[in-house]
């Protein structure tokens, strides 16, 4: 089966959890740790290892956010598995802990600017999202700790590399997914291993500055997904079980992602697909 399927950003909405004092940047309020009621349940919050602040570049294993406070962030190498990578870290010159809500909006603008300027693509357009780190009113007593350290990754982790100046939005080769009729931003990445639903076989950078006509990308379709299916799966496409998906910016979102390839997978909707699709002849 085939299903020529454009998989483009429809809204581009980043969907972000309900966040208290470390957090995910959101729309949500966060809670004022000087305000007693908000103390109560807000323990020391640093963005420290060991004591040291975390560098632009470094890259961390998993943050539990909803926790609310931390007092360490572990590192990872980003040539290995990982969730976050720290985008930018912006010193806060007030020698008094100014409340949480001015320190959430310093975040918001701070972090928004920071994860363009590092990413090279705003963050509605892109695969990854954005979080921070900042000390609280106990933490704030330390004057290395004045800072807020911005985050761009994911919270289901996975990630490997670096994301500075990684426009791309669509999942990459030898990525597996979850369904695929929800917005590019929202699509699961699924570890091949583990039961999925597509498989990410191959893709071409498309050129130009304007989007593909409707019979450019039906001829990008035939010649790159078709055919690349024939050579992953080693059976013709009408053949075979699995249909054929793609990933490709509509015409009103080209000049706003960074993201210009054509990304073709292999799967199911039903989902159950457990390995890779390589060679498999069905």
């Amino acid at each position: 089966m085939v299903v020529a399927v454009a998989v483009v950003l429809a809204g581009c909405a980043m969907v972000q959890p309900q966040v208290t004092w470390l957090g995910e940047i959101s729309e949500s309020a966060t809670p004022d740790s000087s305000d007693p009621a908000a103390s109560a349940t807000t323990a020391s919050a640093t963005p420290v290892l060991g004591g040291v602040p975390l560098a632009v570049g470094e890259c961390t294993g998993a943050v539990d956010f909803a926790a609310g406070s931390l007092v360490q962030v572990p590192t990872v190498p980003c040539a290995q598995a990982h969730s976050w990578e720290v985008s930018a870290v912006i010193d806060v010159p007030s020698p008094t802990f100014p409340g949480s809500d001015a320190i959430a909006s310093m975040a918001e603008t701070s972090c928004e600017d920071s994860f363009t300027d590092y990413v090279g693509v705003a963050r509605t357009y892109s695969r990854y999202a954005a979080a921070y780190l900042a000390a609280d009113a106990a933490a704030w007593a330390n004057p290395a700790l004045r800072t807020v350290t911005c985050l761009v990754g994911s919270a289901d982790g996975g990630l490997v590399g670096s994301a500075r100046g990684d426009t791309r939005l669509f999942p990459v080769e030898g990525q597996c997914t979850g369904p695929q009729d929800v917005a590019a931003t929202e699509v699961e990445l699924i570890d091949c291993a583990s039961r999925h639903y597509y498989e990410v076989f191959t893709s071409k950078q498309v050129s130009g500055k304007k989007a593909p006509t409707a019979a450019e990308e039906q001829k990008l379709f035939t010649s790159v997904c078709l055919a690349g299916f024939t050579t992953f799966v080693g059976l013709d496409s009408g053949k075979s079980k699995y249909e054929v998906t793609y990933f490709l910016a509509d015409a009103g979102l080209w000049k706003k992602v960074g993201d210009h390839r054509i990304v073709c997978s292999a799967g199911s909707p039903d989902g159950g697909i457990k390995g890779s699709l390589k060679g498999k002849k069905k």
